[in-house]
């Protein structure tokens, strides 16, 4: 009973408290600006944090934005550098192969050059760079190159710059008839001559030595046979080498150490040849080959096989030799014991 009592008393409290706030009056309206100044016209923000009010129009003095200009870098190239020279692997060694003389070209092998082809045919630098159409000395192997003017013809009659003919044999002259003596007077006997003292004759050159393998050094250069077989046609004559007879295929054989400057058939007269530089004076000849077994620039030794005898260009089988100095052929007996 007393918590129903005193439940109607607080709900009769909070009545009476509602309704006083309902009869309260407003507050009353005043007229007038109160003090209260018209908004600007511009737009202008209040910083909320104290700052400098912002201004929404953009600054008389503001540009665009320029981006500086990019000037590329001046190129410099960097310091030119030859290339070192390529290592030179021994000293230089001129070609002095035999040559047609009546040839209207050549063709180039290692070691010729514009002087010593000028001079094997006989013909001027200055002619040989103009028949060539040449600015300057440079030749490469296997060129083909004029050594006679143009519209040259070789005569029919020339003489081949190779081995003459076999020498044609000569008859054995016919004995006469043996004649009676005839009687003559006697001849007075010879005075005695006394004791005299008679020079002794001058004793005759002597050769080269040969060693028992039959090898001879000459000239500092070790020589022997580059082949074997029976000499047909010595030095002389017109013959600028010797010609050695044999069988079709045998061995043809370096007659000293050297380099191949020559391997082919381009010289008429010399069928399949080889030459071998021994040094700067001295190379060999071998022709008439039937095949050849080294090409050039090869290095060969002594004794080895540089080609098979044949008879190419030639009328029978046999091999032609020659020695050669400075270009010129000498004799090769006095290098090689035959």
């Amino acid at each position: 009973m007393l918590k129903q009592t005193t439940l109607l008393a607080a709900c009769t409290a909070v009545a009476a408290l509602l309704g006083g706030c309902a009869t309260q009056q407003p507050a009353p309206v005043i007229a007038g600006n109160s003090g209260m100044q018209d908004a600007p016209s511009s737009a202008v923000y209040n910083n909320p944090y104290g700052a400098t009010p912002y201004n929404a129009a953009p600054a008389a003095n503001d540009a665009p934005y320029v981006p500086p200009v990019q000037t590329a870098p001046v190129y410099t190239p960097p310091a030119y550098v030859p290339p070192p020279a390529p290592a030179v692997s021994g000293a230089y060694v001129p070609s002095y192969a035999p040559v047609d003389i009546n040839a209207a070209t050549h063709t180039v092998v290692r070691g010729d050059t514009v002087y010593n082809i000028s001079k094997r045919y006989h013909i001027s630098q200055d002619d040989f760079r103009a028949w060539n159409g040449m600015a300057d000395n440079t030749l490469s192997i296997g060129q083909i190159v004029k050594v006679k003017p143009a519209g040259y013809a070789a005569p029919k009659t020339a003489a081949v710059e190779s081995r003459p003919a076999a020498p044609v044999p000569v008859p054995t002259p016919v004995k006469p008839a043996a004649q009676p003596p005839v009687q003559s007077a006697p001849q007075p006997a010879a005075p005695v001559v006394e004791n005299k003292a008679v020079p002794a004759p001058a004793p005759a050159p002597q050769s080269p030595a040969v060693s028992s393998s039959g090898t001879r050094t000459v000239a500092g250069i070790v020589w022997q046979r580059p082949t074997t077989g029976k000499v047909i046609a010595d030095f002389g004559g017109g013959n600028k080498g010797v010609d050695i007879a044999g069988n079709a295929g045998q061995p043809v054989l370096a007659a000293a150490d050297g380099k191949v400057v020559y391997a082919g058939s381009g010289l008429r007269g010399y069928g399949n040849l080889v030459i071998i530089q021994h040094n700067s004076s001295f190379l060999t000849a071998y022709g008439h080959n039937q095949k050849l077994l080294v090409g050039e620039g090869q290095q060969v030794k002594r004794g080895q096989q540089v080609a098979l005898m044949g008879n190419t260009d030639a009328s029978r089988t046999q091999l032609h030799f020659e020695v050669r100095q400075n270009g010129k052929p000498v004799n090769p007996n006095s290098y090689i014991a035959f």
